[in-house]
């Protein structure tokens, strides 16, 4: 199988990467061990020009058989969705801070466990998420959250000067956040209107520090999860954000959790959107799942965020154990 790797110079070198490796020496320790797999592949260097998507357009072009992103989520996501609609199979070397969709897809973030991975592994199709016309693998957002991500993405960064400015700037956004009120139509039903502090569309099962924000999503059963937080008060939006990032989700009847295939929403003023933590604008916001879409290399035992492979699916079936939707 012709091989490409996609590597990110800088990854392993934070000091919260699992691999906490001086740059350089991931490539060279990922050489190796492929080799030890009989795995000879092209290597590509990401850039600031072209963090992933044009070399992963181009690879695809070429007929590349698997494409293998090495580096953190936002590597991964960039050559992610320059396989969306191929036939090439995105393999992923976890090497960043959150490893988020890895995470999901029960990739091993131990280097040599997750380079082995692209031989025992299997290719499975998962859906992709968009909105106003941009792809998304995790989550998208509309309210507070797309508001909060710049000041997250401060806390991210190394140094304690940047998470005190992240921190700082968090809480002045929360202060002045006013929930708007928004239009919301599920799968081209009739419209409804709520106030809410923020409206969350999940294609996966964690996004962020690994949060989970409702049970049993999946990112290849054709749906995505709108999670809604109508009537949230500012305290209970805090309190409801350290639970679920403790592990500790709880149930209340505030929340609203949809599953559907299509949403609109419009808001009474200019509210933010952002997915996979890069703005993408404003509301009204068309969001819609592409369902199979793209090919990932993952395990072939069961993984958080996909169905149970075909056979574990038939002993399911047999056993009256089908999945159902709302």
């Amino acid at each position: 199988m012709r091989t490409a790797l996609i590597l990110n110079p800088t990854a392993g070198a934070s000091q919260l990467s699992r691999q906490k490796m001086t740059e350089g020496e991931l490539e060279a320790a990922l050489l190796q061990t492929l080799r030890s797999l009989d795995i000879e592949a092209e290597i590509y260097h990401t850039t600031l020009e072209d963090p992933g998507l044009g070399i992963a357009r181009q690879l695809v072009a070429e007929h590349i058989e698997l494409i293998v992103a090495v580096g953190g989520d936002g590597t991964i996501h960039s050559v992610a969705h320059g396989l969306i609609g191929s036939e090439s199979v995105l393999g992923i070397i976890p090497a960043g801070t959150m490893n988020n969709l890895a995470h999901c897809l029960g990739i091993p973030e131990e280097l040599e466990e997750a380079c082995a991975l692209l031989t025992n592994g299997e290719a499975r199709y998962i859906d992709v998420g968009m909105i106003n016309g941009h792809t998304f693998l995790e989550v998208a957002g509309i309210g507070l959250e797309a508001e909060l991500f710049p000041a997250a993405e401060e806390v991210k960064s190394r140094g304690i000067l940047s998470t005190i400015k992240g921190v700082t700037s968090g809480l002045a956004t929360l202060i002045r956040f006013r929930p708007p009120l928004m239009r919301v139509t599920f799968n081209g039903g009739k419209p409804r209107t709520y106030r809410a502090m923020q409206l969350t569309v999940c294609n996966s099962p964690y996004y962020g520090p690994h949060m989970s924000i409702a049970p049993d999503i999946l990112m290849d059963d054709g749906w995505l999860d709108v999670v809604l937080y109508r009537n949230f008060s500012k305290r209970e939006y805090i309190q409801h954000a350290i639970s679920i990032s403790q592990g500790r989700r709880t149930f209340t009847p505030k929340i609203i959790h949809r599953r559907v295939r299509s949403l609109r929403v419009s808001t009474n003023e200019i509210v933010e959107v952002q997915a996979d933590g890069i703005i993408y604008g404003h509301t009204p916001a068309e969001i819609s799942i592409r369902a199979n879409a793209l090919k990932v290399q993952v395990p072939r035992a069961r993984v958080p965020g996909l169905l149970p492979a075909i056979r574990e699916q038939i002993t399911q079936k047999v056993k009256g154990k089908r999945r159902t939707y709302a």
